[in-house]
């Protein structure tokens, strides 16, 4: 099954949009049931106008599986263009669509996945660091992406120190960047709060915001031994494409060293992700999937160990089939 994906052809493509969306039918019967929970005003404005609308459950998932494929398709064209991984493949947007579907509350529109948009264009922006003439631009960028983000979801600020030290190892320190990224950060937010202004209503933006600050960012994570069974697989996997991927580090070009090691700075910060957020840890899963999309792919991109490759990965099907429909039932 596996060869299907290890290759960036027309036909690889199709066979990875029919398995993605076969990964979250589940989200067009009934059994998803995501808690809509954020501070972000734009994520209360958007689904509280959802809610007014009585949008169908199905319509809901319908939405959220169009912009998965839409950010597995971004993270494809990320691995390709920055050669994160040996290979070109469509085995990061699939392994990506999987961590974004593996529970049935990832399965409808949530705050936290569409603040994943911005996330990942952030990733996407900081990549041109290395080569840009004048990183301040991208910079700007990233705190702007970083600033729309957090619109949706305040606890995306745990990666404003990210974006730092990617600006520190892919180009230089500079007290410039630093408030750059301030700066662009700001900007939404600051366009909002004008817009309250106006409406005479700017105190719920600064409530929200107390709120964030205030809050704990290391909550309980809260999974139970049931939902924790296929971490047990994945874990060891995830160690094992690590330590390929630091064998192999010094054979790639420097732009394409500097990009991994990037995405390794952005794992810790995937891992906070999931005790941060006051919606549980699946939902936070989101954020934590765009680095461990890459690092699955690499191990699964190569030819070698072929029946672990495809027993392992027929497993976390099965899991995922398990988690959607018997677990909710």
């Amino acid at each position: 099954m596996l060869q299907l994906f290890r290759s960036n052809t027309l036909f690889a493509l199709i066979s990875f949009v029919l398995l993605g969306i076969g990964m979250r039918l589940a989200g067009f019967v009934g059994f998803s049931d995501a808690t809509k929970q954020s501070m972000s005003p734009l994520a209360q404005w958007l689904f509280k106008w959802m809610s007014l609308n009585a949008p169908l459950a199905w319509q809901s998932a319908l939405v959220a599986g169009i912009l998965v494929l839409i950010q597995a398709f971004f993270i494809n064209y990320i691995a390709a263009s920055q050669q994160i991984i040996y290979k070109e493949s469509v085995m990061p947007g699939l392994f990506f669509i999987l961590l974004c579907s593996l529970y049935p509350n990832q399965l409808e529109l949530t705050p936290q996945l569409i603040a994943n948009t911005f996330l990942i264009l952030l990733v996407y922006r900081l990549c041109y660091l290395y080569e840009a003439p004048k990183p301040i631009f991208p910079v700007l960028d990233a705190g702007m992406m970083l600033g729309l983000g957090l619109l949706f979801d305040f606890d995306l600020i745990i990666y404003l120190p990210f974006i730092l030290l990617s600006v520190l190892y892919m180009a230089s320190f500079n007290i410039r960047h630093l408030l750059v990224a301030l700066l662009g950060m700001a900007l939404p937010v600051y366009f909002l709060t004008a817009i309250l202004f106006l409406n005479d209503n700017q105190g719920k933006l600064l409530e929200l915001w107390q709120y964030t600050i205030d809050k704990s960012f290391l909550k309980p994570i809260g999974i139970t031994w049931e939902k924790s069974f296929i971490w047990f697989l994945l874990l060891p996997i995830l160690v094992v494409s690590l330590f390929q991927l630091q064998s192999n580090f010094f054979r790639n070009k420097v732009k394409a060293r500097r990009v991994q090691l990037m995405i390794g700075i952005m794992l810790p910060f995937g891992i906070i992700s999931l005790f941060a957020g006051d919606y549980g840890f699946e939902l936070g899963l989101s954020y934590l999937a765009i680095p461990l999309s890459f690092i699955l792919a690499n191990f699964y991109v190569r030819n070698s160990w072929k029946w672990f490759n495809e027993i392992s990965f027929l497993l976390l099907l099965l899991g995922l089939i398990y988690y959607q429909y018997l677990m909710s039932v």
